[in-house]
């Protein structure tokens, strides 16, 4: 009986050395096979981008950007785990509900992290076909559905992960509900900065690349970002400044890049001497308005004789073009100055500048003359 038990052990250990060889052998099977698979994506991948051109759609670009890595990734942690599950099973070091569990952390997280790939590349892919001359594209709405895509991501792995975990969602809701109370009063300076980006995405004072001023911080500049807690302004002078988005409630902000128009405006000052030439050079001064193509003929055209000053006649002109850009307006305003500079000289006039006269009775003038003979 002793020799039967022994043969039935020994039976009993080949048995189980054949199947342990076995579970390697399909271990390392699964491990060439999943090889074999990550190769192939990553030809396929390399090959369909050659093909992409620039006119290929732009969601079509970022889902083959954001799905490569993700995709290797799950086919390698895939394989592996197969691979160790064919193992633990035949040592059984870890039952199968371990490794399912271990399945779905790593699937949820993979399929997070996708998806903040593809709204990253969709957001760069998008500007980047703003930059190539897209106007139909708002900025600052990508800008702000790519923050709140991500927000949303962020929150529903979380949620996964605890359901994955055996967590009540629920619960956690109602948990979350009562801790907001709490939250809110900790963090209500971070709070009033989210809803103030809330309030600039649903009115829209700016968005990215307007210039804009801020008198009360006396800040201007062009708007660069729009975050959830900042938003981030270029100075004119290259210096970055971010400002909380709360404050913008309470700022009056100004905005020349909506600007439809701009005004032409100069004060010239003549001397009294030239009072008969004023009538010529103000219809002078009118025709070279309605002559210059870039001054809007719809709008009034102001060139009057405005104020007789101490010591000089004031002449106001004022005009409208179309041209709202910064550095081509000034080139409009430098050539209308030279043009009504020359007509001035064209028609004899000159410039008056501030001065005094002095006038003296026939005593001091006297006076004043024998005082130089006797220096001389």
């Amino acid at each position: 009986m002793n020799l039967g038990l022994k043969q039935q052990g020994e039976f009993l250990q080949i048995l189980f050395r054949t199947l342990l060889q076995f579970c390697i052998l399909k271990a390392f099977v699964i491990l060439i096979i999943t090889g074999i698979l990550c190769f192939l994506v990553s030809v396929f991948y390399q090959k369909y981008q050659r093909r992409l051109n620039k006119k290929s759609p732009t969601l079509t670009v970022a889902l083959l950007e954001s799905i490569y890595k993700p995709l290797i990734v799950l086919i390698a942690t895939t394989g592996i785990l197969f691979g160790l599950e064919s193992l633990c099973m035949a040592w059984r070091g870890i039952t199968n509900d371990q490794f399912h569990l271990i399945r779905n952390l790593f699937f949820t997280v993979l399929f997070a992290w996708f998806l903040w790939r593809f709204v990253s590349f969709s957001k760069e892919a998008f500007l980047i076909s703003n930059k190539k001359g897209n106007k139909a594209i708002d900025k600052t709405l990508i800008h702000g559905l790519s923050q709140i895509a991500k927000l949303a991501i962020i929150i529903l792995t979380i949620l996964s992960l605890f359901q994955t975990f055996g967590f009540s969602i629920a619960g956690i809701l109602a948990f979350g509900g009562m801790g907001g109370i709490v939250i809110g009063f900790a963090a209500k300076d971070l709070l009033a900065n989210i809803f103030g980006s809330c309030m600039l995405f649903l009115d829209r004072p700016f968005v990215i690349g307007d210039q804009i001023g801020l008198p009360a911080l006396k800040v201007e500049g062009v708007v660069e970002e729009i975050g959830w807690r900042v938003c981030k302004i270029r100075a004119s002078d290259c210096r970055p400044v971010y400002i909380p988005n709360a404050l913008f409630s309470n700022l009056v902000v100004e905005n020349p890049s909506r600007m439809k128009y701009r005004r032409f405006y100069c004060r010239i000052s003549l001397r009294y001497q030239d009072l008969l030439k004023v009538p010529v050079i103000l219809e002078d001064i009118q025709s070279i308005l309605k002559n210059t193509s870039s001054i809007d003929k719809n709008r009034s055209i102001t060139v009057n004789l405005s104020e007789l000053g101490n010591t000089s006649l004031n002449l106001l002109v004022i005009a409208y073009t179309h041209i709202v850009n910064g550095t081509d307006f000034l080139r409009l305003q430098q050539s209308l100055f030279l043009e009504l500079l020359a007509c001035i000289r064209r028609h004899g006039a000159e410039w008056s500048f501030p001065s005094h006269n002095i006038y003296l009775n026939k005593e001091s003038a006297e006076f004043f003359s024998a005082q130089n003979q006797n220096d001389k």
